[in-house]
């Protein structure tokens, strides 16, 4: 997996916050997926790549105090934020370890290993599949994900909008990340040596004054990634007027105007 500092988003306090709003709008779309790949109560399920921890509170949630989630990150930062989040929330079935855990070892078998937006920041997502599918237990599941941000799109134009995502996806592309990985988890599956997934894709979506959430799933993200923009000669801030990004966007939607987010694809198999 990649390392802690090639992680193109970084862990600052900013963006550990920027996952949380996030989390608003994108764990119901997550709870989806992993209900229908089977995670239930009781199960034991290893998280790859907490954050602050929302998608380990999430199972959390869906494994009950029956169960147990082992959240990783490689940020120290991040694994402090979530073992306090879990803590406040009262989850006692969650602990975390800093670390990659395909490298790392356990005393038992899980029944799920899942992930979200983690695959797409790793260099060979299908070597670390099939390193994390290696804490299965026979009929375990493997569950991720991902994001294509090739789906993120307005209609009719609106060019401030298309011309953010356009800056989001080629930062993340010379920082290293796939940015269509999850039109590709369906091969990356298979080239892990694991059966073909099951596929899902849905979007965040709104129009005219009702697409605040859809702008600013892009515009806290272009505020994450500015300094990256900046120094790879993407765009520099006083073009992007960051402060001002949002509302401009959503005097271009108006009132007959549409956005699409970028494309939320989920994947899931039984080993």
């Amino acid at each position: 997996m990649a390392a802690d500092h090639d992680y193109a988003l970084g862990h600052s306090d900013a963006e550990l916050k920027r996952l949380s709003t996030q989390a608003r709008l994108i764990d119901p779309i997550t709870n989806r997926y992993f209900v229908a790949a089977g995670i239930s109560e009781g199960m034991r399920v290893l998280e790859v790549g907490s954050g602050a921890g929302d998608v380990a509170l999430l199972l959390a949630a869906l494994v009950g105090p029956g169960g147990e989630v082992v959240g990783t990150d490689l940020s120290q930062t991040a694994i402090d934020i979530a073992q306090q989040r879990a803590r406040s929330a009262g989850h006692a079935n969650v602990t975390f370890r800093q670390g990659d855990p395909a490298l790392m070892r356990f005393d038992r078998p899980f029944d799920a290993v899942a992930g979200r937006y983690v695959l797409q920041f790793i260099p060979d997502p299908s070597a670390a599949l099939a390193k994390l599918a290696s804490h299965l237990r026979p009929g375990g599941t493997v569950v991720f994900h991902e994001l294509d941000w090739n789906g993120a799109r307005s209609a009719p134009p609106v060019p401030t909008y298309d011309q953010a995502c356009l800056w989001i996806k080629r930062t993340l592309a010379q920082a290293g990340a796939q940015t269509d990985l999850g039109a590709k988890l369906g091969v990356a599956f298979e080239r892990a040596g694991l059966p073909a997934p099951t596929l899902r894709l849905e979007a965040v979506i709104g129009s005219g004054a009702a697409s605040m959430d859809a702008v600013h799933l892009v515009t806290d993200l272009v505020a994450t990634l500015l300094p990256k923009m900046e120094r790879f000669g993407i765009v520099a801030a006083s073009e992007i007027e960051p402060t001002d990004l949002a509302r401009r966007i959503l005097a271009e939607v108006a009132r007959d105007g549409t956005l699409i987010g970028r494309a939320e694809v989920g994947a899931w198999t039984t080993v």
